[in-house]
């Protein structure tokens, strides 16, 4: 769910709309009922929703204010952190992440100012294996960079694991004709934040209504798609080592 006062368009597929929208109804909510003009001029570019963790740390002081992070439902991650996972194809593709030769293969990113799909994909590829990515191909989705790599058309993406998780739901016939060969550094996962120019108490009830939405029945839904145990309320701070990665 996306537009206007909220924003919530990532993670975003036909599987997720659903319970997106009934969280994004009941932000929306809150910000009606204390009386925040929708229409107004936010610095954040919305009044609440998410972000990807490197906007957060990179974003100027004054820009949003931190509510929480989704839980990856894995025991190798600490809770509200995610990793990104390296693929290639399930038919001919390579054995491991340091085969990945940029003279002979190609890689796919989703965006290049993408934290999971292109920044700790490169860091990683760089300080495990001393690999450039060389010229990579841009898909413009993580769900896309899974299609080229299940088709041959790329060698080796990296996916981060709550969008792979999607992905069995959004399409399993392209997450069926990838292999995972690798991961890479985990690192606190995407915010959900609310305009820094709001009152504090707006800020509290927003954090509430993420933290209730576990007790609505959308929520066991989202938790399937997503592959998400729980919501948990971070340091802030836990995310300003994301800057050095993207520096």
């Amino acid at each position: 769910m996306t537009g206007g006062a909220i924003k919530l368009d990532m993670y975003l597929a036909p599987p997720s709309e659903a319970a997106f929208a009934v969280l994004g109804k009941r932000m929306r909510a809150v910000l009606e009922e204390n009386g925040v003009d929708l229409d107004g001029a936010f610095a954040a570019g919305f009044a609440a929703g998410h972000v990807c963790g490197i906007t957060f740390a990179t974003a100027p002081e004054g820009r949003y204010r931190y509510l929480a992070t989704m839980v990856a439902d894995s025991p190798e991650l600490p809770a509200g952190y995610y990793d990104s996972l390296l693929v290639t194809s399930a038919r001919g593709g390579l054995s491991s992440p340091a085969d990945f030769d940029p003279a002979r293969h190609r890689a796919v990113i989703n965006e290049p100012g993408s934290f999971s799909g292109n920044l700790t994909f490169a860091a990683h590829m760089q300080a495990a294996h001393g690999i450039s990515l060389g010229e990579v191909m841009r898909s413009g989705a993580h769900l896309k960079s899974i299609a080229m790599v299940a088709s041959g058309e790329a060698d080796l993406a990296a996916i981060d694991r709550i969008s792979f998780s999607l992905a069995r739901q959004a399409v399993p016939q392209d997450v069926d004709g990838v292999s995972v060969i690798g991961r890479t550094a985990s690192h606190p996962g995407i915010a959900f934040v609310a305009d820094a120019g709001l009152p504090d108490p707006v800020v509290r009830k927003l954090r509430a209504t993420i933290m209730e939405f576990r007790d609505d029945p959308a929520w066991p839904e989202l938790q399937a798609i997503l592959g998400v145990a729980d919501i948990t309320v971070l340091d802030p701070q836990n995310y300003a080592p994301m800057a050095s990665v993207a520096a």
